[in-house]
Formats: C-alpha cells, structure tokens, sequence
C-alpha cells in the first residue's frame, strides 16, 4: 500500500484581517532542517521570492546546506513565536525518520533510528528515494503555485527522489 511521506512542515503568518486568517509563507524542509520563506516582491500575485533561508538545527549537515544557499536569514529561534515552529519540526520530523524506518525496517534509517542516534539528512534523503522508487512511499510537499510559494523546492525534491 502507498503511503505519503511528508517532507515539509509548512509555515503561516497572520494576514492582519480581523478574522484571524492566515497566509501560506513558506516550508521547513524535514529532510535537511531548513525553512524557507517566500515574501512577495510586490503586490501581483506569483511574483513571490525566496527571502530567507534558515538552520533549524536539526542535524549538521542542515546547517552546511544552509550555509551554502547565501541568503540573509537568520536563526529560525530568534524570530518572535518561531522556537514552537522548530518544536513542531522537530516532532515532524521523529515522525518522518520513524515511518521511514518502519517502511524500510532493513535500510539504515532504521538501525540508526532503533539505536536513538541522529539521522543524517543524506541517509534520510536516500532512503526516502528507494522507498518512492519501489513504490512504497510518495513524498508529499506543501506549496502555492498562485503566489510563487514552494515551488523551487517541489522541483529539487522531483529531481531527488522520483526515477529520472
């Protein structure tokens, strides 16, 4: 039976009516720890941009992809009301490394998740991809095509972990 794997915590912001509604602003990528965040550069809708990127100081290897992206971000926990964010990604991302262990109980997501270690990002992103290869998983993002929001990352992750 396929089963979705979700990669991404997605992030809102107010949108300042008296409703109480929120905008879609972006993703933390589960895999690696970071987010993303995509402000419009003006008013017209699909003109959005990728502002900022930041470490949610998941793993090590989150920390040298966000160092080589260059960008003006800063630590997601000093933003006002982000430390429940990374708390919440942290939790999404257990769940991840957990329901690819069990998808996978003989790869080395499992072994290391069976002995409580770190999961690097490159082993959770490779077994990630043999599992949608054999079609045990589908990898499921979150984006908004209209305003420009993730649609960067749902092609690199297309280009990582669908067959070519």
């Amino acid at each position: 039976q396929l089963r979705p794997l979700r990669l991404q915590l997605p992030l809102y912001e107010p949108a300042g009516t008296a409703d109480g509604a929120q905008h879609f602003v972006g993703a933390v990528d589960l895999v690696s720890g970071v987010a993303m965040r995509w402000r419009p550069r003006g008013a017209q809708l699909g003109t959005g941009s990728r502002s900022e990127v930041c470490d949610l100081e998941l793993t090590a290897a989150a920390a040298a992809a966000c160092e080589a992206v260059t960008c003006a971000g800063l630590p997601l926990l000093q933003a006002e009301g982000e430390a429940a964010v990374c708390e919440a990604a942290e939790e999404a991302r257990a769940a991840l490394v957990e329901e690819v262990a069990e998808l996978d109980p003989d790869g080395e997501v499992a072994d290391l998740f069976l002995a409580e270690e770190a999961v690097p990002a490159a082993a959770l992103a490779a077994a990630i991809r043999q599992l949608a290869l054999c079609s045990a998983a589908v990898p499921t993002l979150c984006g908004a095509s209209l305003r420009g929001v993730g649609v960067e990352p749902l092609l690199d992750a297309v280009a990582a972990y669908l067959p070519s």
